[in-house]
C-alpha cells in the first residue's frame, strides 16, 4: 500500500503560514500537518487559521497538531489549553484530523471521541517515546489503546538507539495490520536510524508518512521529494519474478531458463552489486564485511521498480532481511527454490567465490547453515520448487505454470 505523504506547516505567524500552506498545495503531497506548536499569535486565532489552511490546501488533507515540549513539540506549545484547542477544533469540523496524545488523558479522549464520534474531523490518537523503541509488544498494545479510546487512527512513533529498533517498530506494524485490518496505522522510526520507516512503512501497513518540504518538524524526516522517488519505485505492482534459495540450489541457471521462455530479461543480483562495486563478492566480504553487503542488496531492490519485468537471481541472504522480502513482494512473485545438502555440496564444491563456505566446503556445514535460514526462505515464498535431480527445462516451465 502506497503511504499518502504529509509535510508540515511550522511558521509562527499567520501570513506565514498560509504562504507555506499555498506552497504545499503546489506540491505532489496528500496531506499537510500544521503544528501549533510553533504559532506565536492568540489561541482565539486558531479556528480562523483551520479555516483558511483548509481553503488553501484544496483537495489535500489537514491534521491539526498541538506538541507541547514534553511530548517532542516546541515550548511555545505548553500556553496553549491543550484540550481547549482540541474542542474547539472538533467542534468547528473543518480540520480533517486532529492529533492527541493517548498517554495525556485516557479517559477524558475517550470522551472526546465518543461526543464528536460522527464529526467529519477524526481524532489520530498518537504516543511518542523519544528516548528509546519500547518492545514490539507494546507499541501494539498503545495502537490498540487508540482504537479502545475510539480514535480514527493510532499512531506510533519511537526512537531507534540500535538498528534492530527499526525492524522492531516495523514487526510490530505488520502485527497491528494483521490483528485489526480495517484500522488505519501510522508508525515511525525517528532520527537518521529510522528514514528506512519514513520510506518503506508502507510495505508494513503505515498509511502516512511524514516528511518535510523545507524546515522539519521532527528528528529524521527526509524531503517528500526523496520519499515520491522512493515510492514511485516500489509501490508500483511489478511483474518481477524473484528466486530465493541457499547458493546451489539452481537460482543462477533456471534464471537463464527463465529468461530463455519468457523473454523477460535476467538479472543476478550478486553480478549486478559486483558491477557496481567494481569488484567481486569475495573482495567486499574480505574489506568491507557482511554487514555492507546486505545494505548493497537492500539498497538495489529498489531499483528493480524502474525496470521492466524480470528474473531476479537473488543471492542467498537476500531474503534473511524482512525488508526485502517486503519489497520482493511489492514488486512480483517470490520462488524458492531448494535442494538436498548434499546436492548443494557437489554443485557448489568447486567455486571459490562462496565466502560464507571458505574452510567449510562440507556437506555438515552446508546443513547447519540451510536449517538456518530455511524459515527465513518458507516465510518469503510465494512458490516452493524441489530441484534436486530435476531438467532446468522443467523446473522453469514449472515455475511461469505457476507464477
Amino acid at each position: 500500500m502506497r503511504p499518502k505523504i504529509c509535510v508540515p506547516i511550522v511558521a509562527s505567524l499567520r501570513d506565514q503560514i498560509v504562504r507555506e500552506a499555498r506552497e504545499v498545495s503546489r506540491l505532489p503531497v496528500q496531506m499537510a500537518e500544521w503544528r501549533v506548536d510553533y504559532y506565536a499569535g492568540y489561541e482565539r486565532e486558531l479556528p480562523g487559521i483551520v479555516e483558511e489552511l483548509k481553503n488553501v490546501l484544496g483537495d489535500k488533507e489537514l491534521i491539526v497538531t498541538l506538541r507541547t515540549e514534553q511530548e517532542g513539540g516546541e515550548p511555545n506549545g505548553s500556553r496553549f489549553d491543550y484540550f481547549g484547542m482540541l474542542e474547539e477544533v472538533l467542534g468547528q469540523g473543518r480540520a480533517d484530523y486532529i492529533d492527541a496524545e493517548i498517554s495525556r488523558d485516557p479517559e477524558r479522549l475517550t470522551a472526546l471521541c465518543r461526543k464528536y464520534k460522527e464529526n467529519p474531523t477524526g481524532i489520530i490518537g498518537s504516543y511518542h517515546d523519544f528516548h528509546k523503541t519500547p518492545s514490539k509488544e507494546f507499541i501494539v498494545q498503545m495502537v490498540e489503546k487508540a482504537k479502545q479510546c475510539g480514535c480514527a487512527i493510532g499512531k506510533f512513533a519511537c526512537m531507534p538507539l540500535v538498528p534492530e529498533d527499526v525492524d522492531t517498530l516495523l514487526a510490530a506494524t505488520s502485527e497491528c495490520k494483521e490483528r485489526e485490518p480495517e484500522f488505519p496505522v501510522i508508525t515511525m522510526s525517528m532520527g537518521e536510524m529510522g528514514v528506512d520507516s519514513r520510506l518503506y512503512g508502507g510495505l508494513y501497513g503505515s498509511e502516512v508518512s511524514f516528511g518535510c518540504a523545507g524546515q522539519a518538524s521532527a528528528p529524521g524526516q527526509v524531503s517528500y521529494e526523496r520519499m515520491t522517488e522512493v515510492f514511485d519505485k516500489i509501490y508500483v505492482n511489478g511483474k518481477h519474478i524473484f528466486l530465493i534459495g541457499f547458493m546451489g540450489t539452481g537460482k543462477s541457471t533456471v534464471s537463464k531458463e527463465l529468461q530463455y521462455r519468457s523473454g523477460k530479461p535476467e538479472i543476478d543480483t550478486d553480478a549486478w552489486i559486483e558491477e557496481q562495486e567494481g569488484r567481486s563478492i569475495k573482495e567486499i566480504f574480505e574489506t568491507e564485511g557482511e554487514g555492507y553487503f546486505r545494505q548493497r542488496e537492500t539498497a538495489m531492490l529498489d531499483e528493480l521498480g524502474v525496470m521492466r519485468p524480470s528474473v531476479i537471481s537473488c543471492g542467498g541472504g537476500m531474503a534473511l532481511r524482512g525488508l526485502n522480502v517486503r519489497k520482493m513482494k511489492a514488486l512480483g512473485k517470490v520462488v524458492l527454490l531448494t535442494a538436498a545438502p548434499e546436492t548443494v555440496y557437489e554443485r557448489v564444491k568447486a567455486s571459490d567465490n562462496r565466502p560464507l563456505l571458505r574452510n567449510h566446503m562440507n556437506v555438515d556445514y552446508i546443513k547447519g547453515l540451510m536449517e538456518k535460514r530455511m524459515p527465513f526462505y518458507e516465510r518469503a515464498a510465494d512458490i516452493s520448487i524441489v530441484t534436486d535431480n530435476r531438467m532446468i527445462c522443467d523446473i522453469a516451465k514449472e515455475i511461469l505454470e505457476r507464477v
